[in-house]
């Protein structure tokens, strides 16, 4: 994390800075005469240093300036300020503790493959520090208002305009060149509301501001005596792009998705409304906003979930380990193809990763049920670990609480310590239909095996299961946009890099990302008719995105799209209407 001293002075600097640079301008034709593109800095049309300040009144001053947090590393360009004890206490940083380093800074970029080196603690101090795509100004946002200004702000004066909560956004749709940002991470209102009545759901709510991360709301609903669903890295948002993706996590065999909680999204429409939108009232919006994708529709400044009474839950860890290859990627594939009964009309999710010699349990995650229930589960298994000759270790424990089987996975609230900061990664939803055909299951089985040899890649997977179909075991929930593939899978798994990210070594990177992209993605499509988690997909993906994402949803959220942005204000990659959209040689956001 950023060193204390670093950190305050850093925030100081950025709010010190807004409005204060000057922009050289000179003319760039846009979009051929038809300002069909966005103006960035250095055009004619981008707005001056007057325009700028009257913003910033206009929102009470919280109009915030892009200083790349790594200008402490930087001899040459705009914001060079080098210290080298500084640089080096922020790439210490980076590499620690990556998300809790850059996720309070306004305009900072999380994926190295948008930071683009254009102001890194790890290139030398003689390179330019540059804003690259960057964000160029943010509002720290405290209400609708806000809102409301920076959306009337950026179509008048036709920029890009982008939303960043955490910036735990693998996609980069919480950035953009020459962008204003609505910047919502400090919305972090949390009520706890235990009569909440509607016509389809009468029980106990919590409420969370866009800002509130899952560490934090975990720690709010802790001793309350209720639970809830929310993403397992501590530092990432609840209700932004999480929740309106879907919304994955270890209890949502239990309830279902993320998304198929929400009863209501507090929010400002692209077109400046200020409304509610609810399974009663702006229905079609509710659909879209629950499950169609972060940054379509509007401006999230808060949702209400449904909460669940706390109890215990049997939880536990396997390690089975072995230089016998064959032998073990046997037993994985018996793992996979056993995989629905250890969910089927269940509430257990089981978190588990593939390695080149192992099969690791993160934990099993059985709400209300004691450890006994783990060893019933593993009956038909371990015995197949003995018939392989394959030796393991085996533990359970009984936890009073779900946040107690959390905090043991996943280290101490707020942030725990397993948090990605900088994978190459992609993800797939695996059909319950490709692990139960037995040679289905041997050919993926057989792909994660050539994935993992050689030890550059590991597989991390969830067992879970979301049928929402009568008689299920989950609760009924309004209709929403979440992806089909989801409801008929049985694991969600992503292929990502083992170690450090290679911040040095740029040219390495770029070829994991091909070996990602060119080879390792289509074969897993090949293998696993379906879809893919929308948030957690590399940027380099070439797929057939609208499939992989939406699914037959696609063309009714384009719909609504369409009907509250009518002026395109919304873009973000592979979001719905996407391709709408083109970037110039530039970078400036354009109209298809």
């Amino acid at each position: 994390m950023v060193a204390p001293f670093l950190l305050p002075a850093l925030l100081a600097f950025f709010a010190a800075t807004a409005s204060t640079s000057t922009p050289t301008i000179h003319k760039v034709p846009i979009g051929g005469g038809n300002q069909t593109c966005r103006y960035i800095p250095g055009d004619a049309g981008w707005p001056s240093q007057r325009q700028w300040a009257r913003l910033n009144s206009t929102v009470g001053g919280r109009l915030i300036a892009t200083v790349p947090v790594a200008h402490v590393c930087h001899l040459q360009g705009q914001f060079a300020a080098y210290d080298q004890e500084s640089c080096s206490t922020l790439g210490t940083a980076f590499q620690d503790s990556g998300p809790a380093t850059l996720c309070p800074i306004p305009g900072e970029v999380l994926n190295p493959y948008w930071q683009n080196e254009t102001c890194s603690p790890f290139t030398a101090p003689g390179v330019s520090c540059e804003l690259g795509n960057r964000a160029a100004y943010s509002i720290n946002v405290t209400g609708p208002a806000d809102v409301q200004a920076g959306l009337a702000f950026a179509t008048a004066n036709n920029i890009r305009l982008v939303i960043r909560n955490t910036g735990i956004d693998y996609l980069g749709k919480s950035t953009g060149q020459g962008a204003l940002a609505l910047w919502t991470y400090n919305l972090k209102a949390i009520e706890i509301i235990p009569g909440y009545e509607t016509p389809l759901y009468t029980g106990p709510t919590v409420k969370l501001g866009a800002g509130v991360t899952a560490g934090e709301a975990y720690e709010a609903v802790q001793g309350s005596g209720y639970r809830i669903i929310a993403p397992e890295c501590g530092l990432t948002g609840v209700v932004g792009g999480y929740a309106q993706g879907g919304g994955q996590s270890q209890l949502i065999t239990a309830y279902g998705m993320a998304a198929d909680q929400v009863l209501e999204w507090e929010l400002v429409t692209p077109r400046g409304e200020y409304l509610l939108a609810t399974p009663e009232h702006n229905s079609d919006l509710y659909w879209a906003l629950a499950g169609g994708g972060g940054g379509t529709n509007g401006v999230v400044l808060g949702a209400t979930f449904k909460a669940y009474p706390e109890g215990p839950v049997a939880g536990g860890e396997m390690v089975v380990q072995s230089a016998n290859t064959t032998a073990l990627f046997e037993a994985i594939g018996i793992w996979f193809h056993q995989g629905p009964s250890y969910v089927e009309s269940s509430r257990n999710n089981i978190q588990f990763f593939v390695t080149n010699d192992t099969l690791t349990v993160l934990n099993f995650v059985m709400p209300d049920q004691n450890a006994s229930s783990i060893d019933e589960l593993l009956g038909p298994f371990l015995p197949e670990l003995g018939r392989l000759g394959l030796n393991y270790t085996f533990t359970t424990t009984d936890y009073p609480t779900y946040l107690d089987s959390f905090i043991a996975s996943y280290g101490p609230l707020p942030y725990g310590d397993l948090c990605p900061s900088f994978p190459i990664i992609s993800s797939r939803v695996i059909p319950r239909a490709t692990v139960l055909d037995p040679a289905a299951n041997r050919r993926l089985v057989d792909l994660y095996r050539n994935i993992t040899d050689g030890g550059t890649w590991w597989v991390g997977c969830s067992f879970l299961n979301v049928d929402d179909s009568p008689g299920s075991a989950r609760p009924p929930h309004p209709p929403n946009s979440v992806h089909p593939v989801w409801r008929s899978a049985v694991a969600y798994c992503n292929p990502q890099t083992h170690g450090p990210y290679g911040w040095k070594e740029p040219a390495a990177v770029t070829a994991l990302r091909r070996t990602l992209v060119d080879d390792i993605f289509p074969a897993l499509e090949a293998a696993t008719p379906g879809g893919a988690v929308q948030n957690e997909i590399d940027p380099t993906y070439r797929g057939d995105w609208k499939e992989t994402f939406y699914g037959a949803n696609y063309d009714r959220l384009l719909s609504i799209k369409h009907a509250y942005d009518p002026s395109f204000n919304m873009y973000g990659l592979f979001a719905v209407g996407s391709d709408e959209f083109r970037m110039d040689k530039a970078g400036r956001l354009c109209r298809a």
